[in-house]
């Protein structure tokens, strides 16, 4: 008998704001879905990067009215009431869907839907990808009853000692997808035939205002000996995006050898991945475990500010793993620019190094960790 949407079991993956949390979530939806045995539904914040991601994944999108902590102290009243019909508008999707399990993807927006699902007795996985768990899965945790880990270091703090069925960690690793991973085959085998070296800029989904001046500074500081050998693609950001192509733009007059493509955000990262001889990133943990995979010798520049500093936990770990260079970013400028500027011509002048860089990456890569969290999820909804 031919099995209808009907029969189909719904799974709801909650949270969202950035592309390092979504990303994880469509590729363990790519695993599951290939059993053809459920129906998902993304349910996260009603920010634009979001909407792109889900909709370009070809998933349904749910946009709940949530706040991030960073409205507490700012506006305590609308994060109350923001958070308030956020809860009480995922309980009665829940309601409505009755999914058999809800899996949490970190982040503010997974809060509400998460903390409803724990109310109405549903399953909740959670995915951290970060080292340091993050404050909303910290909050979550004794809520799940699975938790899947990035890190086999990464631990959780329980908020109900009282509770005795604490929830199951497992280390999977942090979920890549699909076309990621098809392209990890093909990165050395193109860049060789490459005439110029292609330098790849990520700031994470967002962008990063600091990366993106850093390295138009090193740029500038180093011009006589980079820009005529370089393809320069980067990832600014849409608040920052117009900043940086006018600064591409100004080096192209002095420098009309330079190739440069400038997006706000890269939806076909795999393609770019492919042809990386070597990528400027911040140091978020799907970016890494995307890295990883591909295989990319990478220069990190943490975020200072992230909480409980992760990123640069999670950029030492590569470090640690000769994997990647870090570049820990400066209150100057300049500064920061100098430092990598000295570490990217480094790189660019040693071969040996850079392919030594690229076999400790493929070394500490989880390619099967969608696979297994999908597995691990299964587990728990039979």
């Amino acid at each position: 008998m031919t099995e209808t949407i009907s029969d189909k079991k719904t799974i709801i993956f909650a949270g969202g704001g950035t592309g390092g949390h979504l990303l994880p979530g469509i590729a363990v939806a790519e695993q599951l879905d290939s059993q053809s045995a459920f129906r998902f539904f993304f349910v996260g914040s009603n920010r634009t990067v979001e909407q792109k991601i889900i909709e370009s994944a070809g998933y349904q999108h749910l946009r709940l009215p949530s706040s991030s902590t960073s409205d507490l102290k700012r506006t305590p009243v609308r994060f109350l009431w923001n958070n308030s019909r956020a809860f009480l508008q995922a309980r009665r999707f829940l309601r409505k869907e009755k999914p058999a399990v809800v899996i949490g993807l970190g982040g503010f927006a997974s809060v509400p839907v998460v903390f409803a699902a724990s109310r109405l007795k549903i399953p909740v996985v959670l995915l951290e990808q970060n080292i340091i768990a993050g404050r909303a899965n910290q909050f979550l945790f004794s809520r799940s009853n699975l938790v899947c880990t990035s890190f086999a270091e990464t631990s959780f703090k329980s908020a109900d000692n009282t509770k005795t069925d604490q929830p199951r960690i497992v280390f999977t690793g942090n979920p890549v997808r699909k076309k990621i991973l098809k392209s990890a085959s093909s990165n050395e085998t193109i860049i060789n035939k490459l005439d110029r070296t292609l330098i790849l800029v990520l700031g994470g989904s967002q962008g990063a205002t600091a990366v993106n001046d850093a390295v138009v500074s090193m740029l500038k500081q180093c011009s006589d000996v980079l820009l005529c050998k370089l393809h320069l693609v980067h990832q600014a950001g849409t608040q920052d995006y117009r900043n940086v192509e006018n600064a591409y733009q100004q080096l192209k007059e002095t420098y009309p050898e330079l190739q440069v493509t400038v997006q706000p955000f890269i939806e076909n990262l795999s393609e770019w991945y492919s042809q990386a001889g070597l990528i400027i990133s911040r140091a978020g943990a799907t970016t890494l475990a995307e890295l990883a995979c591909v295989g990319c010798p990478t220069v990190l520049i943490p975020f200072p500010d992230s909480i409980g500093d992760h990123q640069l936990l999670n950029a030492r770990f590569f470090e640690d793993s000769g994997a990647a260079v870090l570049v820990e970013q400066s209150h100057e400028i300049t500064s920061t620019a100098k430092l990598l500027g000295d570490v990217v011509l480094t790189l660019l002048t040693d071969c040996d190094q850079r392919d030594k860089m690229r076999q400790s990456m493929i070394k500490i890569s989880l390619p099967q960790a969608a696979r297994d969290v999908a597995v691990e999820v299964t587990k728990l909804i039979n």
